[in-house]
């Protein structure tokens, strides 16, 4: 893609970091922008306002925040983009933002008012097609020097976030966005996968993805066994 002149050799990703940081500015200047956007079980039920399963993908409430997605479309964003193009890797983002917010709604839809912000179903979306198409690629997490097979990360990563949402710790951090946007991507990473079975790719889907799955149907089935 060419603009003014000069190449631009990921739109797709530039548009979205450079949307998540004019947004995040903007929110500066007006306290209410965040919570117009947020995604909220109450505005969802009692005021339909179903937008909110998409714009909270484009709020950050801090700097680290911002920081962390903006990174993670950086690195797992461009990679798609480069794998898939533009149009399939804007899809893949805002599809995951979307189904990590009905997941969130649906796993949370009983509390008063659940909220959540952050790109963070997105970039889950975009981290599991780049683990099952990229089938080198080695992740780690932040102040951890120690790199892992990507498709085992995410394996221990979402097996870990459905964990995190029968502590106290789910009050502070979305992982039902988080599992949603991972479902979502695994599902797509999956169906597009170039790789025959039996590949790490594989591995991520059934016991990295579908553990998802079958996690959403037990807590619809049987609610009282999750907090």
């Amino acid at each position: 893609m060419t603009l003014g002149g000069y190449y631009l050799e990921f739109p797709a990703s530039y548009a979205l970091i450079a949307a998540f940081t004019l947004i995040f500015f903007a929110g500066l200047n007006d306290t209410n922008l965040a919570y117009k956007g947020m995604l909220s079980t109450y505005n969802i039920k009692h005021k339909k306002e179903l937008y909110r399963l998409l714009s909270s993908g484009f709020i950050h409430g801090s700097w680290i925040h911002l920081l962390l997605n903006v990174l993670g479309i950086y690195f797992f964003g461009t990679l798609v983009e480069s794998l898939a193009g533009t149009t399939l890797m804007l899809f893949i983002f805002l599809s995951s933002v979307l189904v990590g917010g009905l997941y969130a709604w649906l796993l949370r839809r009983h509390d008063t008012d659940y909220q959540a912000v952050g790109a963070s179903g997105g970039v889950m979306g975009l981290l599991m097609c780049a683990v099952m198409w990229y089938d080198g690629i080695q992740l780690g997490l932040f102040l951890i020097p120690i790199a892992i097979p990507g498709w085992l990360f995410v394996i221990l990563f979402n097996i870990g976030s459905i964990v995190m949402t029968q502590t106290a710790d789910r009050q502070r951090i979305s992982h039902e966005g988080h599992l949603g946007g991972a479902m979502m991507g695994g599902i797509i990473g999956y169906v597009f996968s170039p790789q025959v079975p039996w590949t790490h790719g594989w591995y991520a889907f059934w016991l990295g993805t579908f553990p998802i799955v079958l996690f959403a149907i037990m807590h619809v089935l049987k609610p009282k066994w999750f907090k």
